[in-house]
């Protein structure tokens, strides 16, 4: 049992098989629950799907951006996919290449991209329609420190920018320390921490822990 704030990094932390991807597409509506209810964005997750996808961004593990399209054409096809009025399009797809760093790269083909440069392409293609609440399972996950840090700014500007509620998987323990407001440690489908990083790090009851 958990509960996320509104505009709050939330992060979901634990070992491999603890649960957070299954979790996480629960909450995504990619898989039924098994048991439980759950509520993202107000809409209940059973009951109002369709409202729930329309509120929300994800970005999966594996990389899932169209390498036979450019980014432009990612971006302006997801626009299509969720309605963005025909004449907001250009402007919002214009200012998420910019924030992602790909203006210049908009026209090649994604299967030309670094690691890098198509996370941050899939984290703009997930806000492009500005959802209340973005899903990342771990977005860094085998990217260069600069490439982490390139996304770490990308997702702290959205939030300042826009008020997006972030949950965010993560194996890497400084990404949550500079990113997380609270943190959930799970454990065998269990949640057996949760707290914000100060309070975690405080209830060790080591100096210096991190």
């Amino acid at each position: 049992t958990l509960a996320v704030s509104e505009g709050q990094v939330f992060g979901l932390l634990g070992p491999n098989g603890a649960g957070k991807s299954t979790v996480m597409k629960m909450l995504v509506t990619l898989l039924p629950p098994t048991s439980g209810t759950a509520k993202v964005a107000g809409y209940d997750l059973l009951g109002e799907p369709a409202l729930v996808r329309r509120s929300i961004g994800y970005v999966p593990q594996l990389l899932s951006a169209d390498g036979m399209l450019t980014g432009y054409e990612n971006l302006l096809i997801f626009a299509q996919l969720y309605d963005l009025p025909r004449k907001e399009r250009a402007a919002r797809i214009d200012q998420a290449l910019t924030s992602a760093g790909l203006h210049d790269a908009a026209h090649h083909l994604v299967n030309t991209y670094s690691g890098g440069m198509i996370r941050r392409l899939e984290v703009v293609t997930a806000m492009l329609h500005r959802p209340r609440v973005l899903f990342l399972d771990e977005p860094t996950v085998g990217l260069d420190p600069v490439a982490r840090h390139a996304i770490w700014r990308q997702i702290q500007s959205l939030v300042a920018e826009h008020g997006t509620t972030v949950v965010i998987t993560t194996h890497l323990m400084d990404e949550a320390d500079a990113l997380c407001d609270r943190i959930a440690i799970m454990n065998a489908g269990r949640v057996c921490a949760l707290g914000s990083v100060a309070e975690l790090k405080a209830a060790m009851q080591t100096p210096g822990a991190t």
